[in-house]
Parts: structure tokens; C-alpha cells; sequence
């Protein structure tokens, strides 16, 4: 489709290469210069700024034709349900949104997991020899693709597919991942293509299939403007209902959560800068809920002993079970988002417990990477200098929060993952 070119990420010499390719060793060579584009999705030209490669898109599907990739399958349903992806980590958005797919899909429907192993290519059968081969995801069974050469991969991953006789597919592959796509595209009336990759240029996103669904709000937006029938889904949460809030005169209890991949990074200021800027305010201290280094820990307390701030009214909690269990706990009154690097799944848990929420980011920061959500309740800020007067302004917020009408718009938005899993098209954000 017609995608606008300031949204997309053009290479037509490349994509004019997988339309000429008539061998499979030129089908090979063109196809390995895609899945080698990863390091490209960071160049700021790129990062937060582009979506789409449809020329590269439009290009896969003429291999997956060339390579007579053909399939009628059954009527899409949650009969036979699987997740396709390259790999899987122990922590990540992207891992967990897949876990709350097969979570939502419920122990009577456990799904089959599909992984082309494109990442770094380590997974092996023998990894699931100590864990009742299966891994966390307690699917009902694992393949793991294993072909030596990316056009043998594409076809290893048609033939488990069209072998497994599956009903609908989940596909939520790494954003160069050539094989998973094409594979794929064969199954498209039954195919799921969860837009993970929300702020980098992905394969596979302008192409039509059955469902575009997007977990985050700004990449929906984006790709709703770019013309795609994309649903929103949302992320799934562990909110349920919290007790009424009531603030301790004198007090300011403010939170954050996040391992410190979201804190360090390239930003204008420094995490511990904005540190400084919160606990600056009378009687405010800050919970960290995450994993952080010892040395950045360091870095944040000194930031606040140099400023003539008591650093233990910076307490970095460690991991928490629940993080809305744990910001009733502790009588949170601000959730303040990560910086350089925003949070999503964390922010949304914290503005469905209704807290008002201030998300820190660059001025000039691309737009698919701040923070939106079709939920009022936060407030943006630029500089660590104008933190307290976005305290003022987010405890403002109180009474909206506790509105009739934000109650029904937070209920949309803890249901709206579980609908999409189950087949339904949740409300339109």
C-alpha cells in the first residue's frame, strides 16, 4: 500500500534486488541483506521517526510466491492458536506481550510457539532438556527452526505451519526477521501481525493482513494516519481495582519503575538530574522499583548529596511481584515515567491504579517514542527545572481522575487486550 514517505524507511535498490531474484542464490544474497538492516533502525534519521518499508514489504511477497508458498487454511479461530517469533529473552516488552497472549488464551488452549531463531540464532532443542521441554511460556508444544540458509528457513517455517494445521497465527517477529514474514504471508487471512516494533521501521507492517494490531497507542495513531485498518490492543495488566488515595499532608511519595537499560542511555540530562529536581520539593521522597546497577545507584544518591539531599529519600526497592501491588503498598501519589527511555507497560498500570503520571523527555524527542495513550492523566516535562510545577499540574489532575467518566475509560483499557486476544476488535481508542 501507499505509505508516506516520511514514514518509511526506502531501500529500492534492495527491494528492486528481491524482485529480480529468479535463483535461490539470488534470492539468498538479497534475502541476507535485509535481516542484516537491524544496526539501520537506530540511525536517528530512522530511530522514532519511520514505520514502514514497503518496497521491501511488496518485495517479500513476491518471494513468497516465487517459492510457491501456497496454503488454503481453515477458518481463522482460537481452535489452534500459534505464536511465531525469532526468539524470546528472559526480560522485554516484546517477550512479555507474547506471555499474556498465551496467558489470555487460558491453560485449556495453550498455544504452539514457533521460533524462526533469527536473533542470534542460539536456541536449541537442548535447552528444554532440564524443563520438561517447554519453556516459561508452558506452551503446547515448541518448534525451533533450524534450516542453514535463510531461503530453507522460509520454507521450514511454511511446512510447520501448514503441518500443524493451525487456525489463526500470532506473528510478532523481530523487525528484519525475512523468514517469518514470508513464511507467513501464505497464512495471511489467519495471521495477527502485532506491530511490537513501535518506534522502528519493521517488515511486514504495511502489508495486509488479516489484523495489524498494535500494543502501543503513538504507533497506533501513526499507522491509523497511514491508512492501515489497524486495531488497537493495548497491553494486558494485573490491575484490578485500587482502594480509595488520600495524600499524608506534608508528604509526596513519587515512584518509578524500570531496570536501567530505560536510565542510562543518550539524553540531555542524566536520570540523576531529574532525581535532584523531584526530591528537591518539601517533603517528597522516590521509590525505585527495578533493577539498577550499584554504580548508578551511586550516581543518583551523590547527585543528591552534592545538592544537600538526604540520598535515603531515594530508595531503590529492588523487583517487585506486581507494580500496582506495590504502588498501593507504599501510598504512591505520582508515578514518574523512565527517562532517557519511556516506559509503556509500567506507565499504563500506574495510570489504571488512577495516579497521575509526569512522563520526563527531550523537547526535541521523535514522536513515536513519547508517551501517549487514549487515557487522560499525564503530564509531559521538559526540563528537570520545571519538575515541580509538572507536580502541581499532575495533582490537579486528582479530580479528573476520580471521575465516573475516567473510571469507564481506565475499564476499556484494562479489557481491551483480552478481547483482541479472544478474537474480538476492541473499541476503537
Amino acid at each position: 500500500m501507499a505509505i508516506a514517505g516520511d514514514l518509511s524507511f526506502e531501500l529500492p535498490e534492495l527491494a528492486a534486488e528481491l524482485m529480480a531474484a529468479r535463483t535461490a542464490e539470488a534470492l539468498e544474497a538479497a534475502l541476507a541483506k535485509v535481516a542484516q538492516l537491524t544496526p539501520r533502525i537506530r540511525e536517528p534519521e530512522n530511530y522514532g521517526r519511520r514505520l514502514f518499508t514497503p518496497g521491501l514489504d511488496a518485495g517479500l511477497m513476491r518471494v513468497a510466491r516465487a517459492l510457491q508458498l501456497t496454503v488454503t487454511p481453515p477458518p481463522k479461530s482460537n481452535a489452534k492458536v500459534a505464536i511465531v517469533a525469532s526468539q524470546f529473552y528472559a526480560t522485554g516488552g516484546h517477550t512479555r506481550v507474547a506471555r499474556d497472549v498465551a496467558a489470555a488464551l487460558g491453560p485449556d488452549n495453550r498455544p504452539l510457539l514457533i521460533l524462526s531463531n533469527l536473533g542470534d540464532g542460539s536456541v536449541r532443542y537442548q535447552g528444554l532438556l532440564n524443563s520438561g521441554l517447554k519453556t516459561p511460556f508452558d506452551e503446547a508444544a515448541v518448534l525451533i527452526a533450524q534450516a542453514p540458509t535463510l531461503v530453507e528457513r522460509i520454507v521450514e517455517l511454511f511446512m510447520m505451519l501448514k503441518a500443524s494445521g493451525v487456525s489463526r497465527i500470532v506473528l510478532m517477529c523481530h523487525p528484519y526477521d525475512v523468514a517469518a514474514i514470508t513464511a507467513c504471508w501464505a497464512f495471511r487471512d489467519i495471521v495477527d501481525f502485532v506491530h511490537h516494533a513501535d518506534h522502528v521501521p519493521a517488515l511486514g507492517a504495511s502489508m495486509a493482513w488479516s489484523t495489524h494490531a498494535d500494543p502501543t497507542y503513538a504507533c497506533h495513531k501513526t499507522c491509523r494516519a497511514a491508512g492501515l485498518d489497524a486495531i488497537y490492543a493495548g497491553m494486558t495488566s494485573t490491575v484490578t481495582e485500587a482502594p480509595p488515595h488520600v495524600r499524608e499532608p506534608g508528604r509526596l511519595r513519587l515512584a518509578t519503575c524500570g531496570d536501567e537499560r530505560k536510565y542510562v542511555g543518550e539524553g540531555r540530562h542524566r536520570w540523576a538530574d531529574w532525581a535532584v529536581a523531584a526530591l528537591s520539593l518539601p517533603g517528597a521522597e522516590m521509590r525505585h522499583i527495578g533493577i539498577m546497577s550499584e554504580p548508578l545507584q551511586r550516581e543518583v544518591h551523590k547527585a543528591l548529596a552534592d545538592a544537600g539531599i538526604d540520598p535515603a529519600r531515594y530508595i531503590f526497592a529492588g523487583m517487585a511481584p506486581s507494580l500496582p501491588a506495590a504502588l498501593i503498598e507504599h501510598g504512591t501519589d505520582i508515578y514518574v515515567g523512565s527517562y532517557p527511555f519511556g516506559g509503556g507497560k509500567a506507565n499504563l498500570e500506574a495510570m489504571l491504579l488512577g495516579l497521575p503520571m509526569i512522563a520526563p523527555a527531550d523537547a526535541d524527542l521523535a514522536n513515536l517514542l513519547r508517551f501517549d495513550l487514549p487515557l487522560p492523566g499525564w503530564v509531559d516535562v521538559a526540563e528537570p527545572k520545571d519538575f515541580a510545577a509538572a507536580v502541581e499540574q499532575a495533582l490537579a489532575l486528582e479530580p479528573v481522575l476520580a471521575s465516573p467518566d475516567h473510571a469507564r475509560l481506565r475499564e476499556r483499557e484494562i479489557t481491551r487486550f483480552a478481547r483482541w486476544v479472544a478474537g474480538e476488535r476492541p473499541d476503537a481508542a
